[in-house]
């Protein structure tokens, strides 16, 4: 079907002239002026020979030409590739190459970055830079120069609207490809996922990444006349004050921001006046419980979990503030990730393929529309290895129980064989996580002569003190079986985390063989 790229777009500009759309710091942005830039943006990057199905790769930190950039990429009927500002420039150069992109558009403090990512890369023919140091083209100059009308591209719904590269927690990303009519219907699938009406009085923070999950929410506020208010990140003070001088209304937090705002005002009090809030959305990761009645009991039931992936245009499971209970069979859910919205289908399947009973493990496959046809980048025959029949088998261990609700246990690469015995990571770690000493966790295995590999548990200490390597190992034993718990315990600063907060575990098993440990 022959669409105008970026209607949307146009509809909201029109619908909500005059009203504000976006936040950062001091400068306010209206939809006005929004539309402006966009429409300039975009007539300049095809004044610059770009056309559809041409890649466009931002490397940008939270700003408003991050938003700028994927809208102008929109209109232009350009596909837009988001690249993460805490990659380092080789892995930049995996996914330039991967995309084929012809030009990228960046901040002035990755200049050297993207110096690097790029040479040798014959595909890029420009780089826009925001101030043009030498060698890149000057990113307001090319606004500024050109016509603002807008550039109303007609092109099929099914062209490449964006090419989004999953987290890579256990290996290089691989790109998956939505076409305009994808992430379309992922706004509508969004909205029917949502408990709460949506409109003109709400606003978000955005303090991840604008390239990552935080990025999801930007279209649906901005479709709705709600203002998107922008952090470039994560300060718990900075986020409280940010919520009280706005009148925010929903906050979409991973766990460890979570776990490091409690900590702020255990700290320091609760000096803002945060009752405007109604929502924070969680999620990417595994939240212990006792983080969550902690946050409960400080910001109220207004906690919404909800688990995704890359490969669906649409929320996959929600926990809803009502299901979010501290006591009786309520508690006990907070472990879980929610039931099945709407048009989904969860299913828990053995190796051979057959459905499990409620309350075993095995693997999670999802039967949802735009599931079945993920379109994988540069990955031939990648589609029918997790589609079959009708199925996509997601690589993640879970169970349902009698209710419907999902419980995570871990990935399938992501397993320990110790003595013999099957050991999923995440379990580990989520036990490790009920220590109140500990902030954070993770856990990979170690080959060993005796037990083929063990179990080696890196955990970072709250407060910068600490549970010994002993008090550790027998905690953790108090929630899972003996052949779980770690027999090595290193203690860290830190867990290296992508940018969608999950546990990077190359980069884990990367930092722990350097240090010898």
């Amino acid at each position: 079907m022959q669409i105008v790229a970026g209607y949307d777009l146009y509809w909201a500009e029109r619908q909500f002239a005059g009203r504000e759309a976006l936040v950062m710091g001091e400068r306010r942005v209206g939809y006005d002026e929004l539309a402006e830039r966009t429409n300039r943006l975009a007539n300049a990057l095809l004044a610059l020979g770009l056309g559809q199905g041409d890649r466009v790769a931002v490397l940008l930190s939270n700003s408003v030409a991050s938003v700028e950039t994927v809208f102008a990429a929109t209109k232009a009927g350009l596909a837009f590739v988001a690249l993460n500002a805490r990659h380092t420039a080789a892995e930049h150069a995996d996914i330039l190459a991967d995309s084929g992109a012809s030009a990228v558009i960046a901040g002035p403090e990755l200049h050297d970055i993207v110096a690097t990512a790029c040479n040798g890369n014959d595909s890029i023919r420009h780089v826009v830079e925001l101030g043009g140091q030498a060698g890149a083209l000057d990113y307001d100059r090319l606004i500024e120069a050109a016509p603002a009308t807008a550039p109303h591209v007609e092109l099929d719904d099914d062209a490449t609207c964006r090419i989004i590269y999953t987290s890579g927690t256990t290996g290089k990303p691989k790109g998956i490809r939505y076409s305009y009519a994808r992430l379309y219907r992922r706004q509508e699938n969004f909205f029917a996922a949502l408990e709460y009406r949506l409109g003109i009085e709400d606003s978000m923070i955005h303090v991840g990444p604008l390239t990552h999950a935080a990025g999801n929410y930007l279209l649906p506020y901005y479709l709705r006349g709600a203002r998107n208010i922008i952090l470039p990140r994560f300060d718990p003070e900075a986020l409280l004050c940010t919520v009280a001088r706005e009148g925010v209304t929903t906050l979409l937090l991973v766990p460890t921001m979570i776990q490091r705002l409690l900590d702020h005002v255990e700290r320091n009090g609760m000096r803002h006046d945060i009752s405007s809030l109604r929502c924070i959305n969680y999620g990417t990761a595994s939240t212990p419980v006792h983080v969550l009645r902690r946050a409960m009991e400080l910001f109220g039931p207004i906690f919404r979990q909800h688990f995704g992936m890359s490969e669906a245009p649409q929320p996959l499971t929600v926990l809803y503030p009502h299901e979010h209970a501290l006591d009786g069979e309520g508690l006990a859910r907070l472990a879980s990730c929610g039931r099945p919205t709407m048009n989904v289908r969860i299913s828990i399947l053995d190796p051979d393929g057959a459905e499990c009973a409620p309350g075993t493990e095995g693997e999670i496959a999802i039967r949802a529309e735009g599931v079945a046809d993920v379109d994988y980048w540069n990955r031939p025959g990648l589609r029918e290895e997790t589609v079959r029949d009708g199925w996509f088998h997601t690589g993640d261990v879970g169970r349902i129980d009698e209710d419907g609700f999902l419980y995570i246990v871990g990935r399938s690469k992501d397993m320990i064989i110790t003595g013999g015995f099957n050991v999923y990571a995440r379990e580990v770690e989520d036990a490790l996580l009920q220590n109140p000493q500990i902030a954070d966790a993770a856990v990979i295995g170690r080959a060993d002569d005796e037990w083929g590999e063990i179990i080696v548990a890196a955990v970072v200490p709250r407060d910068g003190t600490g549970p010994s390597e002993s008090d550790v190992i027998e905690n953790c034993r108090a929630h899972v079986a003996g052949y779980k718990k770690p027999r090595e315990v290193i203690f860290l600063d830190a867990i290296p985390r992508n940018v969608a907060g999950k546990i990077d575990k190359t980069a884990l098993k990367r930092r722990l063989n350097g240090s010898g440990g």
